[in-house]
């Protein structure tokens, strides 16, 4: 944990856990200037949104200790949280200033992936088969999906790079780095009811909810209506992408993440608002007084 690198003139130590790049809470508040606590609150109430051990670790005291964590907290800290990129970018999804987005693409392209691990994870291979028909079925699972309406090609070719890595031991990483950056728009991910919010934040009506995006979004066939939600359609994939989502409950699927440029897609497309006029709730009050009977 020797390394420094500098986000947004602030000294940022890098910590590796689990042979990749991680944040802490405190860290991600002091590179956006946020008030301290700000990350944490964040965390606790969005965390029933996040996989843990894909979007941050839960490490123990023992594991700060024996892991050589301990300049990354509080000295006696009993247990702490590391980000990985993909929580990162989830909590900060409420951080819409400009500092926020010129932070989050210095963040994700000079911290989170500057360097790669020079030995990748080693994962669970299917049992009976070599590295090379690992790597052959990698390719078949890629090709099979990579014409899904949503499915980024960048971000399927990286995780297959990945995936190599964790089967064959082989560093990857120049490979990765080869590959084109995220756009700045589409790092932000948002579901119907945000980009409601992003509505109304932005031009001051009433209530725009999730259900009234949902219906621009088909009318403009960036959607379409499936037995249980909704899938892009072609035209929508350049607005947003698929992401396989795990609830509560175990049930899962695919949804979709809308970016930050659909907004003014939909907000251009609303029905015009409408304003109820009020009436007077008794007939004497509405007649002129002394009308003739």
């Amino acid at each position: 944990m020797s390394n420094i690198v500098k986000i947004n003139d602030t000294d940022l130590q890098v910590i590796v856990y689990q042979g990749q790049r991680v944040a802490t809470l405190a860290q991600i508040d002091e590179v956006h200037a946020r008030p301290e606590g700000t990350a944490r609150r964040t965390f606790n109430e969005h965390k029933h949104r996040l996989v843990e051990g894909e979007d941050f670790y839960e490490v123990t005291a023992d594991e700060i200790r024996t892991q050589s964590l301990g300049d990354a907290f509080a000295p006696r800290t009993a247990k702490g949280i590391l980000v990985t990129e993909s929580g990162y970018l989830m909590l900060v999804k409420s951080f819409t200033d400009d500092l926020a987005w010129q932070v989050q693409r210095q963040l994700v392209t000079g911290y989170f992936r500057a360097q790669e691990v020079a030995t990748p994870p080693k994962s669970a291979r299917v049992r009976g088969r070599t590295a090379l028909e690992q790597v052959k079925l990698i390719n078949f699972v890629g090709d099979a999906i990579k014409n899904v309406p949503g499915i980024r090609l960048g971000r399927l070719a990286a995780a297959k790079l990945k995936a190599f890595s964790e089967q064959t031991g082989l560093d990857f990483s120049d490979f990765r780095r080869a590959l084109p950056a995220l756009p700045l728009d589409q790092m932000v991910h948002l579901n119907p009811t945000q980009i409601g919010q992003r509505i109304e934040k932005q031009t001051g009506r009433a209530k725009v909810s999730g259900q009234a995006v949902n219906k621009v979004l088909l009318a403009l066939g960036l959607q379409r209506k499936v037995e249980d939600g909704y899938v892009l359609t072609e035209a929508g994939t350049k607005y947003g992408e698929i992401h396989d989502y795990k609830a509560e409950n175990d049930h899962s699927g695919l949804q979709i993440d809308w970016y930050e440029s659909v907004v003014n897609v939909v907000r251009d497309n609303l029905p015009a608002e409408t304003t109820k006029r009020k009436t007077s709730s008794s007939p004497a009050q509405s007649s002129p007084q002394g009308s003739a009977a």
